[in-house]
């Protein structure tokens, strides 16, 4: 167990996600020590190292395993590196939170939830929209509309869409030296026998981009889904899906649209109910979901509510319970055991779009 009042942390990786996302939300923080870093590019490891106060710099995680003295390591990379470090680090019993998503392939993904789980340690995945306060409320509200279906009705459906824009909401450049990045000669998942060339690439860009929406339908509503219809309309993508055990409708609207803002949201709907958020661009700062609630029970007034939410993001509040959770003071929120299936529900995306013929 660390010491309760400091938790030192090993970061793997120093780009942009690594220093805008995460680096700043632990930087300066009291109860944390930012003790090492692992960097292949010596350069830019340095530039970081000097900003966030790492105490010392290593050339790759391996030699930062072996040698420094952490509680736990956040480690912010291609996901396609996932793997091979998550699985040094829980080698090394050590607690562990990444970028979403887990990795490549389920199988990998379940190989590695085991490991966790034989090492008895947390393996957090970071869908940080999971501890947007704004969201945070709409699921507290969701769950009791959803235990009083005698005033509220049952859940209709929830449609959860995300047409891009300026993700990164004009944050200034990251720290970065220019020089090259080293051959690290990690191993990467291969494809699997059944999936096309062209289903690789779709897996790849889902689980990037929109296994963030799949996640939080999980988390809203509580329940798993399975795949319905799927629609391609030129590179966007509108998936129909049942809720496994109410049998609600879950629509993923993923249309392109070329625009200077952001528009991601999400719209639950029950017989007497009706709630609506609207999410803050991924890399904005002190922002939450802006949520609309409208209710008309069988007794009493209709009502429209609009929370008063403090300005935090996502990431920072993530940041603050992966803290809490090396101390032992919280469950996860966002565990291995949960990213697994949005890993899972591409691959079957993809299975039926080959065998529907949307691509091949």
């Amino acid at each position: 167990m660390p010491d309760q009042k400091t938790v030192r942390l090993g970061f793997v990786g120093a780009g942009l996600m690594a220093q805008h996302a995460h680096m700043v939300h632990y930087w300066n923080r009291t109860g944390v020590e930012m003790a090492a870093l692992a960097e292949g590019r010596s350069a830019t490891a340095r530039l970081v190292a000097d900003r966030y106060g790492f105490g010392q710099v290593y050339p790759h995680h391996r030699a930062m395993l072996a040698d420094a003295r952490i509680d736990s390591v956040i480690a912010i990379l291609p996901f396609e590196l996932n793997g091979e470090v998550v699985e040094d680090v829980l080698r090394a019993d050590l607690p562990v939170l990444t970028e979403k998503p887990q990795v490549m392939t389920s199988a990998r993904g379940r190989e590695l939830v085991e490991l966790a789980h034989r090492h008895d340690v947390h393996y957090h995945v970071g869908y940080m929209k999971r501890f947007d306060p704004g969201v945070a409320w709409a699921k507290q509200t969701l769950a009791r509309w959803l235990r009083s279906p005698e005033a509220f009705g049952t859940l209709q459906s929830l449609r959860l869409w995300c047409a891009h824009g300026l993700w990164d909401w004009n944050r200034p450049p990251h720290l970065n030296a220019g020089d090259p990045l080293p051959d690290y000669a990690s191993r990467v998942e291969e494809k699997p026998d059944w999936m096309c060339d062209a289903g690789w690439k779709v897996l790849w860009r889902w689980t990037n981009y929109q296994s963030h929406q799949t996640s939080l339908a999980r988390y809203l509503i509580g329940e798993d889904y399975k795949i319905d219809v799927v629609k391609r309309v030129g590179d966007s993508y509108f998936v129909q899906n049942t809720f496994n055990k109410s049998g609600a409708q879950l629509y993923f609207d993923f249309s392109s649209l070329t625009h200077d803002d952001w528009d991601e949201g999400f719209e639950a709907v029950f017989e007497r109910a009706k709630l609506t958020a609207k999410l803050p661009a991924p890399l904005a700062e002190r922002q939450s979901a802006q949520v609309l609630a409208y209710e008309n029970p069988v007794e009493g007034e209709p009502k429209y509510t609009r929370p008063s939410l403090p300005g935090i993001d996502g990431f920072r509040k993530q940041a603050e319970h992966f803290v809490a959770l090396v101390r032992g003071e919280v469950e996860p929120a966002s565990p291995a055991s949960e990213a697994v299936k949005e890993v899972e529900y591409a691959e079957n995306l993809v299975r039926t779009c080959q065998q529907q013929g949307i691509i091949g």
